[in-house]
């Protein structure tokens, strides 16, 4: 579809900023109650880390590709979609995922009776414990749907009803696998799922790896869209450009401006102000308070937290473009590969391990669509510091010894992965890389954190962010906000963000009308 480069107006009831998921389902929502709403996107394509690129023939997806709560009545982006007359064609992803060490296989059956027999043939010496796990696991979602579904908890029900989940919220995925279990080995390939939030499992907020397992396991599981997310993102941006709002993309704002302790609107680089009742950040928190807006806007003690507060981690991004042969090595959707399983990669990886950063990771194979006949997309992604004690070699304007280096990891990560993807080497036809500089570029991400906010427990939950900010009539959504990181879950953010904005600042003039 054709983007819109220009703003039409001087004055929109809300303004945006940032066009991912977030952004977008917030506008959306107010769209739809006939709210005007203004999106503003620094890069030339909508999405935000949910984009996709074209190259020579291959289609990318630059971030999340598999979706939840979009298949089934109840789920976020279904309620969306059909609220706003949008379709999207669907493919159920089965197995939800996959994880390979070595020449063992466990596979995430979306049946979770089926799963958890997959875990105990993989370990038959661990069944009283794997038992012990799963309903452990059961009782504890139901823990976290109560607190979910409630304006008002009642502590006595927690206490009472979901005593797991009150013994285990605040704690991290490493205290509750070891009650559980003593083999390491177990515990890694349970828990790989949780290598999304980018965290050792001792920093990792428990809440957050049950919230990812109950996604992929219970429900309507995962789904990929026909055609990649920019089928969704396109029918998100076409829903705002013709229902009184715009999606302006290659437009930075420079400031948001207040006055009188008030939102009022937004400056763009160029210098031009566009005028709001409502204003939206679903940038970073860094680019919000420490760029956006006068850190003397806020108090001190919440502008240290802001300075203070721990990045997730960051990806080099392995996008390549394969010959299909028979699908050797293609047969699954997402598989998570680790090179051993009895030893945390994290501190050898941090100490800039080029070996073990390179051996394990998460490999997707995109739809056949996104690609011509008898080849397959591919994108390897590898967790890699963002800080380097050389910069990644970038030296002014001469990247040359940067572009060596992400050449020399790419080799490596093709040879290691070569043990589950069969003539990898010899099969590639395209070849392209990404690391944390250039998703903190084109994301604005900090420090290239494509979760925001780490998931460990001071940053989860309630404590991850308030969508209400200190600053009269700004709003924040997405994953620097609760509920937290990932396409359904900033749906969800928006979504909340969205209702928040109409209840305070819109109901009334609907009332009237």
């Amino acid at each position: 579809m054709k983007y819109q480069k220009e703003i039409n107006q001087d004055q929109y009831d809300v303004i945006i900023i940032g066009s991912g998921i977030a952004g977008l389902v917030t506008a959306v929502n107010l769209a739809s109650e006939g709210i005007s709403v203004l999106v503003l996107e620094q890069h030339c394509i909508p999405g935000g880390a949910t984009t996709m690129f074209f190259r020579k023939g291959f289609t990318f997806e630059a971030g999340g590709h598999r979706v939840s709560g979009i298949r089934n009545p109840g789920g976020v982006l279904h309620d969306l979609l059909e609220k706003i007359g949008k379709k999207v064609e669907l493919q159920p992803v089965n197995p939800a995922y996959v994880v390979k060490s070595g020449d063992k296989i466990l596979k995430a059956d979306p049946d979770l009776e089926k799963y958890k027999q997959n875990v105990r043939e993989l370990f038959p010496h661990e069944k009283e414990n794997i038992d012990r796990y799963f309903a452990a696991m059961l009782k504890i979602i139901e823990g976290i749907n109560y607190v979910a579904g409630q304006k008002v908890i009642n502590p006595l029900v927690i206490l009472s009803e979901h005593r797991l989940f009150a013994k285990y919220s605040k704690k991290s995925t490493r205290e509750f696998m070891d009650d559980y279990f003593k083999d390491e080995e177990i515990i890694a390939f349970l828990t790989m799922l949780s290598a999304y939030t980018t965290l050792p499992l001792e920093e990792q907020s428990f809440v957050s790896y049950a919230n990812m397992w109950a996604v992929h396991h219970l429900g309507e599981g995962m789904s990929l869209i026909k055609g990649g997310t920019k089928t969704l993102v396109n029918a998100l941006v076409n829903y705002i450009d013709t229902h009184g709002g715009q999606v302006v993309l290659s437009k930075t704002v420079d400031k948001i401006l207040v006055e009188n302790k008030k939102a009022i609107g937004i400056k763009t680089t160029s210098g031009k102000e566009i005028k709001a009742q409502v204003v939206v950040s679903t940038a970073s928190n860094e680019q919000t308070y420490l760029r956006l807006l006068d850190e003397s806007l806020s108090s001190k003690k919440f502008i240290q937290r802001i300075k203070s507060q721990k990045q997730s981690g960051s990806l080099f991004q392995l996008f390549l473009g394969i010959r299909e042969e028979n699908g050797q090595g293609l047969e699954n959707v997402t598989t998570f590969v680790m090179n051993g399983h009895t030893e945390a990669p994290h501190s050898k990886i941090y100490d800039w391990d080029l070996e073990t950063i390179t051996s394990n990771g998460v490999i997707t194979v995109e739809g056949k669509e996104n690609s011509p006949d008898g080849y397959r997309s591919v994108n390897i992604s590898c967790l890699i510091p963002y800080h380097h004690p050389e910069y990644w070699f970038v030296t002014g304007k001469d990247k040359s010894e940067y572009c060596r280096f992400k050449d020399t990891i790419a080799e490596m990560i093709i040879e290691n992965m070569s043990q589950y993807i069969p003539n990898l080497q010899k099969r590639i036809v395209f070849q392209n890389t990404a690391t944390p500089l250039t998703i903190e570029r084109y994301t604005l991400a900090t420090e290239g954190g494509l979760q925001g906010l780490a998931h460990n427990i001071k940053q989860s939950g309630k404590t991850r962010g308030n969508i209400k900010t200190p600053i009269k009539n700004l709003y924040q959504a997405g994953q620097y906000t609760f509920p937290g990181a990932g396409i359904i879950t900033v749906s969800i953010s928006g979504t909340l963000c969205a209702e928040m904005i109409m209840n305070e600042h819109f109901l009334h003039q609907k009332t009237k009308g």
